[in-house]
């Protein structure tokens, strides 16, 4: 069965037994070129619900249906982004639509699910699984914002690999462009695109190449719904497009399509916050493992002394966390300042003393819950009895350098923090939280009616009346301490259903409700304070919607792919010029105007490795970690660490600093240095504005780098500052050691 509109080039054809996709075919100027789409749709259904060793739910004795049928002609509607096909379909006694859409604006073919009219089913999650398959020509990949280098051929992807959700922690478009290689192709460059675009969801994604010409995918939506209680629920599955622009010009593209979406940044962030410097503060004491403990700060006190030596260094900004060990990164009790981050007038007094400095000052706040001994006991006492109750001993790394869906070293790392802090927690924390029995729709629960949560009590942020809560708490915080915004800790953490009595009816969609608070709370926090700063973890295109900043899971793996080769994937950076390449794609297709905070040394990157392996600089040699911190600190955006992330690099920081802030490095135009005739071992990076230019060159190789400024320069640089060994700076050329790097200032006349 054919799917066309005069409207639109493309066209769908689907199995007539399964409803199911055959092929997409795409003509123009009578030629056509096709792409076999083979593809499944199975659920999970039934079963029962329990608390997971790691919080959470997890569900037993489901069932799974994966026998889909074509029970009737397809529905045909029109509407203002094109016509759609509804194809009702039974899997497995579960009776639905396919909906195939011919887009007007954006890509060309959306396909997505709805389960229609009232059924007797609970519905534990929704999986989609293809293979998009091309009968000519090999073909290159291309996935921003996730752990693949750019261009990597399908026949090299030989294993499973996850790509972030557009609502991801780590974050990215959700995107994957595909391109033909033209050696294999006589010189023809076709495309296509493969966006996983469902932002209700955080959705799971694994794409992997079977050939040089075919690339599997699986998509497990984690939708979830009891659909007695409603008559229509549709999820989006998957776009697509298999006529776009190579990838030198899709970007612009993908940027009507974001707008489009309402996937865009508000472009409007403070002033001060471009060539920032972030410090990372912490007050009292963290617990390593039983024995070790982490107090860089004792009390408020001890930071407002340090606050000289701390802008010394070239820091503008404090990012102040709750206080250590409790409250830690739980909700205590909003208003309740002393408790949550130390007594209110020595906040109030480091808030006076920053700003007397020049400083800005902002807070860590939490979203995901209330913590109580009720909570601490169960998580607690799950990990005892769960898979990682011995691993906790074992050696843990770096958690974001491996595959956005291999979360094993994270929860090892999180069980043993768990069991660390549990003393102080269970001090710290009232019996039961008075908000549980005051506001019971508040929170997200089990269908038996119990509170649900990761290690908190968590709060459903969807409820509206608690955003007003939230936003009410924001606006006391704000305006009781003088502060100059907030970092929101984990606004999407608690990735599982609420399977409360009101919620049922799409009870997997309370992890991204946050997006939501965060559109009405924006205006109202600017309202207070025009040049406040929101700031939030999660960097996928849907959370940049509201906010000013996000933060750099997503990069993360570069560190670490860079400095220790023998983690290196043959699908990911290999490196420095490779990670330059990375940059400059993944922001490509980023919202215009959003904006990230770049880091090697955080609190969370601090946290999860073992003892002795914590620091970037323990990680690998201070060459490396020197070099590291000026590549990183170089990118646009603010830089940010943690508190003792500057041992070692004491003298570099205040002149990364003083750069960051000049005009070029601060707000000018970007290029990145991935030319063929720049070495793999090379990171370069120019800012442009006007006729001035600031580049920053690193050789991250254990061999010297020799290369030519002629297409950069057209008058003799001048040199700002060098890190690592000799480095040689001509008037058309570069000479770096071995893990070295330089900062000079330039006229520019072609980039690279």
């Amino acid at each position: 069965m054919e799917l066309r509109s005069v409207e639109s080039t493309h066209r769908i054809d689907i199995d007539d037994l399964t409803g199911l996709p055959l092929s997409l075919t795409v003509t123009r100027r009578e030629s056509s070129r096709t792409a076999l789409f083979g593809a499944a749709l199975e659920l999970e259904v039934g079963g029962t619900e329990r608390r997971s060793a790691t919080g959470g739910l997890e569900y037993v004795d489901t069932v799974r249906l994966a026998t889909t049928v074509r029970t009737g002609e397809p529905r045909v509607q029109e509407g203002p982004n094109g016509r759609t096909w509804r194809v009702p379909v039974d899997i497995g006694g579960a009776s639905g639509e396919i909906l195939y859409r011919l887009n007007r604006f954006g890509p060309s073919i959306s396909i997505g699910f709805d389960f229609v009219g009232r059924q007797a089913v609970i519905v534990r999650n929704v999986e989609f699984r293809g293979e998009i398959r091309f009968a000519d020509h090999d073909w290159t990949l291309t996935a921003p914002g996730n752990g693949l280098q750019s261009a990597v051929a399908l026949d090299a992807l030989t294993a499973g690999v996850g790509i972030s959700p557009v609502g991801g922690l780590r974050g990215s478009s959700g995107l994957v462009h595909l391109q033909s290689i033209p050696s294999r192709s006589g010189g023809q460059q076709d495309a296509t695109v493969v966006w996983f675009d469902n932002d209700t969801e955080l959705p799971e994604i694994e794409i992997r190449g079977t050939s040089g010409r075919s690339m599997a995918f699986a998509v497990t939506t984690n939708f979830a719904a009891d659909l007695s209680t409603t008559t229509s629920n549709e999820i989006q599955l998957l776009s697509a497009d298999i006529a776009v622009p190579r990838w030198s010009e899709f970007p612009a593209v993908f940027s009507g399509w974001l707008r489009a979406r309402g996937l865009s940044s508000p472009g409007a962030p403070p002033v001060w916050v471009e060539g920032a410097m972030i410090y990372e503060a912490q007050i009292g004491y963290s617990i390593f493992g039983g024995t070790a403990t982490y107090s860089p700060y004792p009390e408020i006190t001890d930071l407002t002394k340090d606050l000289d030596r701390i802008r010394a260094l070239g820091f503008s900004v404090i990012q102040l966390m709750p206080r250590q060990p409790y409250p830690s990164y739980n909700v205590h009790d909003y208003w309740d300042v002393d408790v949550s981050y130390g007594p209110r007038p020595m906040v109030i007094e480091l808030v006076q003393q920053c700003h007397l400095r020049g400083m800005r000052i902002i807070l860590d706040v939490l979203l995901h819950g209330v913590l109580d001994q009720e909570s601490i006991a169960a998580a607690a006492d799950g990990v005892r009895a769960g898979p990682f109750a011995t691993a906790v001993r074992s050696e843990t790394g770096d958690s974001f350098s491996s595959d956005v869906n291999d979360w094993n070293n994270y929860l090892i790392a999180w069980s043993r923090h768990i069991l660390d802090f549990e003393p102080s927690w269970r001090a710290g924390s009232v019996p039961v939280s008075p908000l549980i029995a005051q506001h019971p729709d508040w929170f997200s629960r089990d269908s038996a009616g119990r509170v649900t949560g990761v290690y908190t009590k968590a709060f459903d942020v969807r409820n509206q009346e608690w955003q007003e809560y939230f936003t009410s708490a924001m606006c006391f915080l704000m305006t009781e301490l003088g502060i100059d915004g907030f970092r929101f800790d984990a606004p999407t953490y608690n990735d599982f259903p609420n399977w409360s009595a009101w919620s049922r009816a799409r009870a997997g969609s309370s992890a991204l409700a946050c997006v939501g608070l965060f559109e009405r709370l924006r205006p109202v926090l600017k309202s207070l304070h025009a040049e406040s700063l929101l700031y939030t973890e999660p960097s996928g295109h849907a959370l940049r919607r509201s906010m000013d900043l996000n933060y750099n899971y997503d990069e993360q793996w570069l560190v670490t792919a860079l400095g220790d080769p023998s983690a290196r994937k043959p699908w990911g950076v290999q490196c420095a010029k490779g990670l330059a390449t990375w940059m400059r794609d993944r922001d490509a297709l980023l919202p215009a105007g959003s904006m990230t905070a770049h880091h090697i040394d955080s609190h969370d990157t601090f946290w999860w490795p073992s003892w002795g392996k914590k620091w970037r600089r323990e990680q690998f040699t201070m060459e490396q970690f020197r070099v590291l911190t000026l590549i990183f600190a170089s990118l646009p955006g603010p830089f940010m660490m943690f508190t003792g992330g500057e041992e070692g690099i004491e003298d570099l920081l205040p002149l990364v600093a003083s750069v960051k802030t000049t005009p070029p490095w601060h707000s000018g135009r970007v290029s990145w240095w991935c030319g063929v005739d720049v070495p793999d071992s090379v990171f370069g990076m120019t800012r442009t504005l006007g006729s001035q230019s600031v580049s920053v060159v690193a050789n991250f190789a254990d061999a010297a780098a020799r290369l030519d400024l002629s297409q950069v320069v057209v008058a003799p640089p001048t040199l700002r500052f060098s890190v690592g060994g000799n480095v040689e700076l001509g008037s058309s050329h570069a000479a770096l050691d071995p893990y070295s790097a330089v900062v000079f200032a330039h006229g520019q006349s072609v980039g690279r």
